[in-house]
């Protein structure tokens, strides 16, 4: 189909394209269908946007990962994205369902982002969520961030005599632990560890565990992410209630920075900061005393 001139508009079911987002190799549980639309330009493709169309008729961007979103060439047309959103909810309509949410990833993953945003809603879209996300961006600073702050850290981490490991995952323990601390805090759980565990077996290179022991007791936890090829993503921090101290989340956040120093990331992403739909102050005040970026991460939907 014509979009604007030398353009086409496609959508492919069970896609098996490549893409740095490695999370959009996506395995659709029962009643659930995967695709892919495109547009292309002499057939190369210079957006895309993955989603998942559920039984109940909701189709989503991506479902069950930190966002899915459009991934656009740097150089795109406003007219020619226009029309690609345009064709995509006659399409996704045509398919059965009756709406579509997109979560856009923060501006560090897509530059684009200004302009999707604002496309979106001059085509009905409404923005049904946003996240607050903090980053530790360019690898000089994180290096500078590192040498300033490592002194304290050694001496921090032998008086509370921490033991500290990192690596692959080997087993999935740590989710009990988490699952666990997570119970005892009264935060909730949403993690689809069948999902997860099909991950790292099909992607170990991206998943790394941090954790700090004392005593042969877990202490923390984190799960470190590559969800592309140039960032980190700071997955399920979790803390034992019992062996917390003043220092331990700063530790393991330091541990996170350094894993991603030797990684050679262009970025961290700290996560987003809410508690049960609202701000954690907390959160947010301890994420912006070792970060330099803020976006927010916006997810849209539009009534088919």
């Amino acid at each position: 189909m014509d979009i604007v001139k030398h353009y086409d508009f496609v959508i492919v079911e069970q896609p098996n394209e490549d893409h740095p987002y490695f999370l959009h190799d996506y395995t659709p549980s029962e009643g659930e269908r995967f695709f892919c639309a495109k547009l292309l330009k002499k057939q190369k493709p210079k957006g895309q946007l993955f989603f998942v169309l559920k039984k109940d008729g909701t189709a989503i961007s991506l479902k069950n990962a930190p966002f899915g979103g459009f991934w656009l060439e740097k150089r795109i047309s406003s007219e020619s994205f226009q029309v690609f959103v345009e064709e995509l909810t006659l399409e996704v309509k045509a398919l059965g369902a009756h709406t579509l949410t997109v979560i856009q990833p923060p501006d560090i993953y897509e530059p684009n982002n200004p302009l999707i945003h604002y496309i979106l809603k001059t085509q009905g879209f409404f923005m049904d969520n946003m996240l607050l996300h903090h980053f530790l961006e360019d690898r000089k600073f994180m290096k500078g961030f590192l040498h300033a702050k490592s002194s304290k850290h050694r001496k921090k981490i032998k008086k509370l005599e921490y033991e500290i490991e990192v690596g692959g995952i080997k087993n999935f323990n740590f989710l009990k632990d988490i699952k666990w601390w997570r119970s005892q805090r009264g935060h909730e759980y949403n993690v689809q560890e069948e999902k997860l565990i099909q991950q790292v077996s099909t992607y170990p290179e991206r998943y790394f565990l941090i954790s700090l022991v004392h005593a042969q007791n877990t202490v923390a936890h984190v799960l470190c992410v590559k969800l592309t090829p140039n960032s980190l993503y700071y997955y399920l921090p979790a803390i034992n209630p019992a062996l917390q101290e003043t220092y331990t989340g700063e530790a393991l956040l330091f541990e996170v920075i350094k894993l991603g120093e030797s990684l050679g990331v262009d970025f961290i992403d700290f996560g987003s900061s809410d508690l049960d739909g609202k701000a954690n102050h907390n959160l947010i005040r301890f994420k912006s005393k070792n970060a330099n970026k803020a976006f927010n991460k916006i997810s849209w939907t539009i009534k088919l």
